[in-house]
């Protein structure tokens, strides 16, 4: 009978007494992993401010939307709080595959850790999809201001360049293979190019002329 309680009592008390051994082992590594994430989060905000105090000090959205006269397009747009935003991920990101190591998630650990590497990566893409957004209205709109016969039309043709130009070097950035399409743009540019050229040469010389003329005025 005493053997039978015994037995049960310790059937009973080995998956808690186990349970109690395994949270002691990984508690250490768990606070220092939430001690971590806190510190990591913490350093990502200071340094999230101080990139956003440096750009309001440079005026950087007063320079390149507000006196490119962009506003109209992207409209409350910051660019400024845009990139600390981006700047305080990042920085966060870098704090996570030592986080997870701190509790034996190799695995979690090394994909974290491909993660961050590959970030930058993901953040010079957007950052440069966002600066061929703002070129391509800025020069579409100085194009199409000058009034000339067809201007709007050669706007138009500028914009679709520089959108695939930058849609390629984005898509680079994250690691997409775009050689076909790369070779493609530059078939179809090389056309463009070619009829364009014809148009200006046999039916558009003086409205090319003022175009140029035009264009050297705006910019």
């Amino acid at each position: 009978m005493f053997d039978i309680l015994s037995e049960t009592s310790e059937s009973l008390l080995n998956p808690l007494i186990n349970l109690w051994n395994g949270l002691v082992t990984t508690l250490p590594g768990i606070l220092a992993s939430l001690v971590v994430l806190i510190l990591g989060w913490l350093f990502a905000v200071v340094i999230s401010w101080v990139v956003k105090h440096v750009l309001h000090k440079i005026k950087l959205d007063e320079h390149v939307i507000e006196k490119t006269h962009l506003s109209k397009h992207v409209g409350k747009f910051n660019l400024t709080n845009f990139l600390a935003t981006i700047t305080k991920w990042y920085v966060f990101i870098l704090f996570l595959p030592s986080a997870a190591g701190l509790i034996n998630l190799t695995k979690l650990s090394e994909f974290l850790m491909t993660v961050s590497l590959w970030v930058p990566n993901l953040i010079v893409a957007i950052v440069l999809a966002l600066l061929g957004f703002l070129t391509i209205e800025y020069v579409g709109d100085k194009v199409s201001e000058t009034k000339a016969k067809g201007a709007h039309l050669i706007a138009s043709v500028i914009k679709v360049i520089i959108l695939i130009f930058v849609a390629i070097i984005a898509l680079e950035q994250v690691g997409i293979n775009v050689a076909i399409a790369e070779n493609s743009f530059l078939i179809i540019l090389a056309g463009i190019m070619l009829a364009l050229g014809l148009g200006f040469g046999l039916g558009l010389k003086d409205e090319a002329k003022s175009l140029i003329s035009n264009l050297k005025k705006k910019f």
